[in-house]
């Protein structure tokens, strides 16, 4: 058929042109890698800080401190700090000005029994004692983490010493909860920390932990901005290959290529039918991309995959096409199909996960592509589903696909007849 030829011919003009590949594919590959890599570890609420040097200097005899060593050493905390146990603070201090150690936390001999008073003791006056935390100046992020540690376990423990629930046995449950919830402490921490003494009596915190569940899956945030961007950039290339039929005809090479023999028709799919192949190698060069570059998991269903990504261009291809039929020249085409795009993009969930959108906004982003698609997607990659549960999303897609290709086919067969 020469619609397959004409098909392919413009296909490989497109992927010749360096221009054309840079928006196709290096962009999205690229703004998404940006995206990753600086946002990737706080969505997914790991930090990108570990094994800060930390000593500890517990002088004290008696349960708080015991507390205070068990939480910094915990299970939770041993990828983030560093910890060491050392005699003497002149030494630890040494060890900060010679930049060894980020910051000293040190437990005061008697800190214990100036806030627990002994089973045998017939009056008790409260002697408040404070830990120190001492850091180093020229550190910028570790001395506000530690800080904030330190003042989260104070936290904890003043709720004990209200309660008068702090027991020798209770040391290790407490340090068993603050450590894996200290793990969770974003790197940026929101108010200015300073190296001041921590009163145990006058209990300053007011911090915002980030934690998930155990069983919570940690958010991929490749995995949703890939082909966030992938649908995205896809939209331009629909659009824009929809539009270089304009730019033949003002060019003159369409009505030439309408005075031979081959129906009128017949040109116009091919035409479309290149966008659509083009779009179709575009969107298949980037999932094989990511998945070396990003080491994306796309799912278990790669027909699911294939399926969201077939119907997602198809979709795409025609309604470039549809609205390029409304155009009068190939420059308002170019401003339309803007237009469009970044109206898509954002209200489709190409740029933040569209389930956050509520009322007349939510309804208005359901007659996007970009919404359709990113949710057969983020059920592929997120959920794990199968085929059988992306076929709503494949269904809708296909509609929009299949009306918008028979009425633009139409338009330009009444726009171009000679």
């Amino acid at each position: 058929m020469k619609a397959v030829q004409i098909a392919w011919k413009d296909t490989l003009t497109r992927f010749r042109d360096w221009k054309a590949l840079v928006g196709m594919l290096a962009a999205p590959l690229l703004i998404s890698a940006l995206i990753g890599l600086a946002f990737g570890d706080l969505v997914s609420g790991e930090t990108p800080i570990e094994d800060i040097p930390v000593a500890l200097v517990n002088a004290d005899e008696g349960q708080l401190g015991q507390i205070y060593e068990e939480a910094l050493g915990s299970e939770g905390l041993e990828d983030l700090l560093a910890l060491e146990k050392i005699a003497d603070l002149g030494t630890a201090q040494q060890r900060i000005e010679a930049g060894e150690l980020r910051a000293v936390v040190y437990i005061p001999p008697g800190f214990s029994a100036s806030l627990i008073p002994a089973a045998d003791a017939a009056e008790f006056e409260f002697e408040p004692v404070s830990v120190q935390v001492f850091t180093d100046p020229a550190a910028d992020v570790s001395p506000f983490i530690v800080n904030s540690i330190v003042e989260q376990i104070t936290a904890g423990l003043n709720g004990g010493l209200l309660a008068g629930q702090v027991s020798a046995a209770q040391a290790v449950e407490y340090a068993a909860l603050l450590g894996p919830a200290l793990a969770n402490l974003s790197p940026v921490l929101a108010g200015e920390l300073t190296a001041e003494n921590f009163d145990v009596g006058q209990p300053r915190l007011d911090l915002a932990l980030i934690q998930t569940g155990e069983d919570a899956e940690p958010f991929d945030v490749y995995a949703f901005f890939v082909p966030g961007m992938a649908v995205f950039f896809l939209m331009f290339s629909m659009f824009d290959g929809s539009r270089s039929i304009l730019l033949e005809q003002t060019r003159g090479t369409l009505p030439r290529l309408m005075t031979t023999p081959t129906p009128t028709g017949e040109i116009i799919l091919g035409k479309m039918g290149g966008t659509f192949l083009s779009g179709l190698l575009q969107f298949a060069i980037l999932v094989l991309a990511s998945t070396y570059l990003f080491d994306i998991s796309w799912g278990s269903s790669p027909l699911g995959v294939a399926t969201i990504m077939v119907l997602t261009v198809f979709a795409a291809a025609g309604l470039g096409a549809l609205l390029t039929t409304f155009a009068r020249n190939e420059n308002q085409a170019s401003i339309i199909a803007s237009a469009v795009s970044l109206t898509f993009g954002a209200l489709g969930g190409s740029f933040f996960p569209a389930s956050s959108l509520t009322g007349v906004v939510d309804i208005a982003s359901k007659l996007t592509i970009n919404r359709w698609a990113m949710e057969g997607f983020t059920k592929l990659t997120a959920g794990g589903a199968g085929f059988s549960e992306i076929l709503p999303e494949a269904g809708i897609l296909a509609i929009i696909g299949l009306v918008t290709f028979i009425l633009a086919l139409r338009g330009f067969k009444r726009r171009f007849v000679i």
